[in-house]
């Protein structure tokens, strides 16, 4: 349930004449997301974004979540049993949640890895159509889903987090399937599965060949 959502339920409540503990209580939230702020790189002039039409986001789950997708929960995996519920759901609401500076945008689509034999890979990419190009730089994608701290059964001394480490792991398309622009440098390279913004991984972007 995003922040609108649980205003509605509050404000239904006291209409209603019913205390907040008079209603049904609300189930908690078990997945969540993290966020890439889109940065112009140093030293670039003009707009890097200006005719983006796509953007992939692609971020490796650090041990958490591999255990959590692989041993703890594979059903809850994109493939899983239950998993296109929880991918669906968040489908919208990874571009509709109230974060501040949020990217207007629409998921294409997600697409899982979890690779344990031979070259091994655990990542997620997601990709995203974005609108209005001109109204990128300095803005917020949200990138999941991903389970949050009290439901991820972590380890002890770890923590769901995802990382950037690739300067392709966020590159910008346009229409045609062309990439326009790619990291240039990292600035925080971890991202925490949370249920609010704040303490993005900072992605700082350069055209390609620039």
């Amino acid at each position: 349930m995003n922040a609108q959502a649980r205003a509605l339920l509050m404000a239904g409540c006291m209409v209603g004449g019913l205390s907040l503990m008079g209603c049904k209580e609300e189930v908690p939230e078990k997945f969540g997301f993290t966020c890439i702020d889109l940065n112009q790189g140093e030293g670039i002039d003009a707009d890097p974004f200006i005719g983006t039409y796509r953007i992939i986001v692609t971020l490796n789950y650090e041990p958490c979540l591999k255990d959590f997708y692989l041993n703890k929960h594979p059903e809850l995996r994109q493939d899983g049993k239950e998993g296109p519920t929880v991918f669906e759901e968040w489908k919208d609401r990874l571009c509709s949640e109230e974060v501040a500076g949020r990217i207007e945008c629409e998921v294409e689509e997600f697409k899982q890895t979890l690779m344990s034999t031979g070259t091994e890979a655990y990542k997620m990419s997601v990709s995203y159509i974005t609108p209005k190009s001109n109204e990128i730089a300095g803005r917020t994608l949200l990138w999941g889903p991903g389970p949050l701290p009290d439901f991820a059964e972590c380890a002890e001394g770890q923590q769901p987090f995802v990382n950037l480490s690739a300067l392709s792991g966020v590159i910008g398309e346009d229409k045609n399937g062309k990439t326009l622009w790619q990291v240039q440098s990292f600035g925080d390279m971890r991202g925490l599965m949370q249920s609010r913004g704040g303490g993005c991984i900072q992605a700082n972007i350069q055209p390609i060949g620039g």
